[in-house]
């Protein structure tokens, strides 16, 4: 069996080796606390950098005058993605002695991540709230509680008909620099669905108050995690998120080194 080879990656170290190396040896200061800060081989996690982004969405989107802007609007109008949980090994107790001392043994593992949330700025004309009711009024009709796009679309009513994939990709404030290892984390979901239709933080009315709400939309999910999911998050990033000349899906970030009077009307 071939040796497994992955490594967790460290953004410096030796070259071709394991990072980790530099903790060994004596002149490793790690066990008291204090940071290596002449060579800087670690560097603390920042947070605050993230993309979401639609590897499939149901095939109807495309036939309907809203739902085919759904995938750029929700995706470069995202504001937060919450639901990351911890992953849990349970234990089972055993007693051993005449005193029947416990302990434990590994039982089983609870992965959980199988709910979500996704934040969006919201526009008048509820322009993200009615992308995400079409899309649940469509599985399941508000007033008769059937699935309705079978009919509207020709499709056949299935879950593969009406369901999405998703990856969550976290990176290093180097988020443009793809060929490093800036992927800090990524989650791959399927068999995604909204699950609410926000009406309430949007159309509630208290006299004298006035908001401009973010909208939480639910969902549920089958979450993977591990390095083929950072590999496959990395090249997303590089050849669907970041901007290029054949993808008008994609994000053209803009620097105060580059040329940017394309952003001003003649």
């Amino acid at each position: 069996m071939e040796e497994l080879k992955k490594t967790i990656n460290v953004p410096y170290g030796t070259e071709g080796g394991n990072a980790l190396d530099t903790i060994t040896g004596a002149n490793s200061t790690f066990f008291t606390g204090v940071d290596d800060l002449i060579n800087l081989n670690f560097d603390p996690y920042v947070s605050g950098y993230a993309f979401i982004y639609w590897v499939q969405l149901p095939s109807w989107f495309e036939k309907d005058p809203d739902l085919k802007y759904f995938k750029n609007m929700t995706q470069k109008n995202f504001r937060s993605f919450q639901g990351i949980t911890s992953i849990e090994l349970t234990t089972l107790q055993q007693q051993t002695g005449f005193a029947g001392r416990e302990y434990d043994v590994a039982g089983g593992i609870t992965t959980g991540n199988t709910e979500f949330t996704i934040s969006h700025k919201e526009y008048s004309g509820g322009v993200m709230r009615k992308m995400y009711q079409k899309w649940i009024s469509y599985i399941r009709d508000p007033r008769s509680g059937i699935a309705i796009y079978p009919k509207l679309f020709g499709i056949e009513y299935g879950a593969r008909n009406h369901t999405g994939e998703l990856i969550y990709i976290v990176t290093r404030a180097d988020a443009t620099n793809t060929s490093k290892n800036i992927i800090e984390y990524a989650a791959f979901y399927s068999n995604v669905m909204p699950k609410n239709i926000p009406l309430d933080i949007l159309y509630n009315y208290e006299q004298g108050q006035q908001d401009s709400p973010t909208i939480d939309i639910n969902f549920s999910g089958f979450c993977e995690i591990g390095p083929d999911v950072e590999e496959y998050a990395k090249s997303i990033l590089a050849e669907k998120v970041l901007m290029n000349e054949d993808n008008d899906a994609g994000i053209n970030f803009k620097n105060s080194f580059g040329d940017i009077s394309s952003l001003f009307k003649k």
